[in-house]
């Protein structure tokens, strides 16, 4: 492909991400920090963009270069692993959480923008300002990484103020999309509650930790349930909240506006591999949307259900003791 037909695709494919009245030369300024002149001078081909500048129009609009060069191949996508740095865990752990926030902000902007998630375990959207909650999940990680001493118990770890106030800052913002949809698998709280009881099992968290736990937990159910009951989150937008009949073995999400897409998958307990591969994403969207066959809408609706399965999350989280 020559230069110019490069430039004439890349222009085309940023047009296409962008919602109906947006000016594309106004955006290119923001994302290049270029003048109105040069950036002008690359949409009308007189020059063309550099590799660094395409690379960050891919990042910022999710403009897959490599399809625009030819040289993908259709099984192939690209993802973002997320990897935590083992030399400085928890700033990286930070800088992840903060760029979640980032694109929760960006997307909220937009009246069509979506969150939906099929979880099979509580969704960090809800217990990430849970300050003990969100702690256990890190200090499993890096136990299970041997990134801590595996004498440390739970209690002598520290988590500083910006961590805390970031993950409520992520909670936050996670609640404030115009459409928000979950799947919950029957058995949310029995991984957790079973990771608890081993740790405490191995002497690694006291029993006033396990019943600090047993606390907050109880006080999230609290929630969950008067969100599901309400439909709606304080922050004044609906949800829609699902249980599944069945079972399955991660959790699935995907973000999406008008012009931007995400889709995520949970791995390595504090991590998800994302990507914004169009054709991952039609398959996340299939994926989530053929798991409400089998599930039952809770939300403003499903009375009966909805209390049966939080009062059998009750009962699982009320045997939490050693």
């Amino acid at each position: 492909m020559t230069t110019y037909n490069y430039n004439s695709e890349l222009v085309k494919a940023m047009n296409e991400k962008l919602p109906n009245g947006t000016n594309l030369a106004n955006t290119l300024i923001d994302i290049l920090y270029l003048g109105k002149e040069a950036v002008y001078r690359r949409l009308r081909g007189e020059v063309p963009f550099t590799l660094a500048e395409a690379a960050a129009i891919s990042r910022k609009m999710g403009v897959s270069l490599d399809k625009l060069a030819e040289t993908n191949v259709s099984s192939n996508a690209i993802f973002d692993l997320n990897i935590v740095r083992q030399t400085d865990p928890l700033e990286t752990y930070y800088s992840i959480v903060d760029n979640y926030v980032k694109i929760f902000r960006d997307l909220n902007h937009d009246p069509s923008s979506k969150l939906c998630s099929a979880s099979n375990i509580i969704p960090q959207t809800f217990y990430l300002k849970y300050e003990l909650l969100s702690k256990f999940r890190m200090f499993k990680w890096m136990y299970q990484f041997e990134k801590i001493d595996i004498e440390k118990h739970f209690e002598d770890m520290e988590i500083e103020d910006k961590f805390l106030e970031k993950q409520r800052e992520f909670v936050r913002e996670s609640q404030k999309f115009p459409y928000t949809e979950y799947i919950w698998d029957n058995k949310l709280f029995i991984y957790l509650i079973n990771d608890i009881r081993y740790f405490a099992s191995i002497h690694l968290i006291s029993q006033e930790y396990v019943q600090k736990l047993k606390r907050e937990l109880l006080q999230l159910l609290h929630e969950l349930e008067e969100i599901a009951t309400r439909g709606i989150f304080k922050t004044g937008q609906e949800v829609f909240i699902y249980i599944s009949n069945i079972n399955f073995e991660a959790t699935y999400s995907y973000m999406a506006s008008s012009a931007y897409h995400i889709s995520l998958v949970r791995v390595f307990a504090i991590n998800s591999f994302a990507t914004r591969d169009e054709q991952v994403f039609n398959s996340m969207k299939e994926w989530i949307y053929s798991l409400k066959k089998f599930s039952t809408l809770i939300s403003q609706s499903g009375e009966m259900q909805r209390i049966k399965f939080f009062k059998t999350q009750r009962e699982i989280v009320e045997g939490l003791c050693i």
